[in-house]
């Protein structure tokens, strides 16, 4: 009886969630679809996370969202992006974005898709440039492959700005691979890749390429309490950051001869998760002179948080990212972020999201991703 009556509840939450204005006008895309759906455990989701929405009070707009992935309009498909700087000239820098139904769109500053490698699933991706590969200084990039359970490699050839197919798949042995990212020591100037697994299981694998052969050596691999996805490593300060789904955040030393202690950056204060709902998902840093700053997206109220990272870590607040010209964003799985003036829209850098729900008017679209420039966050956190 008590399972009924709770089944009930959240019918009934999940219901006026869904249909909180009575001016349809003022409802944004996400609003109106949610409204448009059957009392399901789906719409009671949606309605409960929309809702959850409400209690932030800072948010931006988006300023450029790129072409649809490959995919049918509502299928979970887009996932996580990488972003490519090409310092000589900064217009034909590269977005990357992962399809989990089959490869990685390449996008350029204006959001048009400019490649589609046809591959498998590929779910996280993350990338480092100055790799010496076949006699040739390349971006190397790193994808968790979930068809093949593989880090799939491939490289970018600078002088064609172009992203080739697969050249390696390395074998991993954590079960259901999930989340990737890379790391580049500034100890050794090695490579790095750290993959995650759905058991939470970590590996981290050093890469090198030498006599036009490539090497992959597994170095560490530890375990975290419940299952993981979104990672980031700051090079400079050799830390990882762990997005552990249900829990948190956490911070390991990113160097394979350490042991793997952890530091909870958020999680055990019930301040922090009541405003990082689970799950957690993509985590990107961005870095000034003398600043670091993470954000997180939480999928489980739509938003964003972020932290200043330093000798004391502290969450600063979270944004949503709400209809504009371009409409808005929800239940992002992965995010980058990068400083570096590309353009007169994006100055000191950027922020890319995966969209879930991504919309033309209100009628639901295939995924995408969305640019954001870093000024608006940046406003928000001298207005705080």
């Amino acid at each position: 009886m008590k399972i009924i009556k709770l089944s009930l509840l959240l019918l009934i939450v999940g219901i006026l969630a869904c249909n909180t204005s009575n001016n349809s006008n003022n409802k944004s895309s996400i609003e109106n679809y949610c409204s448009t759906l059957d009392s399901s455990g789906f719409s009671i989701y949606l309605g409960n996370t929309i809702e959850k929405q409400r209690v932030f009070t800072k948010s931006i707009t988006v300023d450029v969202e790129t072409d649809g992935v490959a995919s049918e309009p509502g299928v979970d498909a887009a996932d996580d992006p990488a972003i490519w700087v090409n310092t000589e000239n900064p217009e034909k820098s590269l977005i990357l974005g992962t399809n989990k139904k089959g490869g990685i769109h390449v996008y350029n500053l204006e959001g048009d898709e400019l490649q589609y490698v046809k591959s498998d699933c590929m779910n996280n991706i993350d990338l480092r440039d100055g790799f010496e590969y076949n006699g040739q200084n390349v971006v190397i990039v790193a994808a968790s492959n979930c068809t093949r359970n593989t880090i799939s490699l491939f490289y970018i050839d600078k002088s064609t700005n172009l992203l080739s197919d697969t050249i390696l798949n390395i074998k991993s042995s954590v079960e259901l691979i999930y989340g990737l990212c890379m790391y580049k020591s500034h100890i050794s100037d090695k490579y790095y890749v750290f993959v995650n697994g759905e058991r939470g299981e970590l590996e981290q694998w050093e890469l090198s390429s030498e006599n036009n052969k490539f090497r992959t050596d597994l170095v560490r691999n530890f375990k975290v309490s419940s299952r993981p996805e979104g990672m980031v490593a700051d090079d400079k300060e050799g830390k990882l950051y762990i997005g552990v789904e249900e829990e948190g955040i956490q911070k390991v030393n990113a160097e394979p001869e350490f042991e793997f202690q952890t530091n909870w950056l958020v999680g055990s204060n019930p301040t922090d998760r009541s405003l990082v709902s689970s799950d957690i998902e993509g985590l990107a840093l961005y870095k000034t002179e003398n600043k670091t700053y993470l954000i997180a997206s939480s999928q489980g109220n739509f938003s964003y948080a972020i932290f200043e990272i330093g000798e004391t870590d502290k969450y600063l607040f979270s944004f949503v990212i709400k209809d504009g010209n371009i409409d808005g964003v929800e239940e992002t799985d992965g995010l980058e972020l990068i400083n570096f003036p590309f353009n007169d829209n994006f100055p000191k850098g950027m922020l890319v999201v995966q969209d879930g729900y991504n919309f033309s008017g209100d009628t639901l679209k295939n995924q995408n991703f969305k640019y954001i420039s870093w000024e608006k966050i940046h406003q928000m956190i001298k207005n705080q």
